[in-house]
């Protein structure tokens, strides 16, 4: 009864126009969570598109309370300022995801996306964002980890091989010393001079491969000692010419050298450069066609020394530039000529810790390697 509705203190809220509202306002909130839920399961694109429409169907509608009531010009206004507001959100928003790509896509795997002040999409995107940051720093740590793994127990592995094998190559030099003290006598065997031959020569190999790996080692994790000093690449170059030249001419091979009659220095250690020379120009007598032209130019060009080798190859070139700097990878896929596969990957390296860049371009048969370094002065 009423006396009860007011002695219970119910008589407010259970009034029809109070139960009326509640009913409406539950009814309110159903459908936003529906109208929610329908939004989220759409793509940004509709989204966009319902947006604008719904600002569209808006603005036409407070454009008619304008013109029926003068007090609507107000809410007008207040409509426009809340657009404007709006969309300098989404720009500042856009703005921030757009950095954080950027950065991403330039390698810094560090950067962090703010997204407190996100909102729906965009917050998503921005947590995606980081997400892939995460994802990568971690992928980029594991491989880290695998190639020091893999050069630790290269190195380990050669150490160890290293000291039997230097064993084996004194015992093969006593049995030759041996041998030839029997040379000529009723005890001379000339099958054991071929074993012994065949011994020391395929020792002297793996004693070459054997150094050729902890060298390699060394230099792609950079536990080498690189002292740079001013040099002449002229007389480096005509230095290592000098040793190679006969070697060239043996194999049928013509060098046409081009170097400018003035001098090019640049802060090199001299004794690494020279293994890089050293490992290119026996790459050529392995790899290049017997007969043919090789070509090793000097250039000083914009401030940069350019030292250039290119040869024909022999062999169908059918792996990709930065595939040929990979160790153990060889040009002659059939291996059936000699060589590791490492002395690409030794020159690459010791030329990065030169602070030089090291690049190689196939075309066809056409193979070509380029080192750049700096120019210095020569005061």
């Amino acid at each position: 009864t009423f006396a009860i509705r007011i002695k219970n203190h119910t008589l407010i809220s259970e009034l029809f126009i109070i139960r009326l509202c509640r009913k409406l306002l539950g009814l309110i909130k159903a459908t936003g969570k529906l109208i929610m839920k329908f939004v989220e399961g759409i793509t940004i694109y509709w989204k966009i598109i319902l947006t604008t429409l719904l600002i569209g169907i808006l603005n036409s509608f407070i454009m008619i309370l304008v013109y029926a009531s003068a007090a609507a010009l107000l809410l007008y206004m207040l409509f426009w300022c809340a657009v404007i507001l709006a969309v300098c959100y989404i720009a500042s928003v856009l703005k921030k995801l757009q950095i954080a790509g950027e950065r991403l896509a330039a390698g810094d795997l560090t950067y962090h996306v703010d997204t407190s002040r996100m909102i729906w999409d965009f917050k998503r995107h921005g947590e995606n964002l980081n997400s892939i940051s995460a994802g990568m720093s971690r992928a980029v740590d594991e491989r880290v980890k695998s190639e020091r793994f893999k050069t630790e127990l290269i190195t380990n592995v050669s150490h160890d091989i290293k000291t039997p094998l230097t064993s084996i190559i004194n015992y093969i030099d006593l049995l030759g010393k041996e041998e030839e003290k029997l040379r000529g006598t009723p005890c001379e065997n000339t099958k054991i001079r071929e074993y012994t031959q065949v011994i020391a020569r395929q020792s002297a190999r793996l004693k070459k491969l054997t150094e050729d790996l902890i060298e390699a080692s060394k230099a792609s994790t950079g536990n080498i000692t690189v002292t740079l000093e001013k040099s002449d690449l002229n007389v480096l170059l005509s230095q290592a010419m000098g040793e190679y030249g006969e070697r060239f001419e043996n194999y049928g091979l013509d060098m046409i050298v081009r170097m400018p009659n003035e001098p090019v220095y640049i802060m090199a250690d001299g004794r690494h450069l020279f293994r890089v020379f050293d490992n290119l120009m026996n790459n050529i007598i392995k790899y290049a066609m017997p007969g043919t032209r090789v070509y090793l130019t000097l250039e000083n060009k914009d401030g940069r020394a350019l030292i250039i080798f290119r040869n024909i190859s022999k062999y169908a070139l059918d792996l990709a530039p930065d595939e040929l700097t990979e160790r153990f990878v060889r040009g002659d896929l059939s291996r059936n000529s000699e060589g590791s596969g490492l002395g690409l990957s030794i020159a690459k390296s010791l030329t990065e810790l030169q602070g030089g860049q090291f690049k190689i371009d196939t075309d066809a048969d056409l193979f070509k390697v380029t080192l750049s370094f700096p120019v210095i002065s020569g005061e």
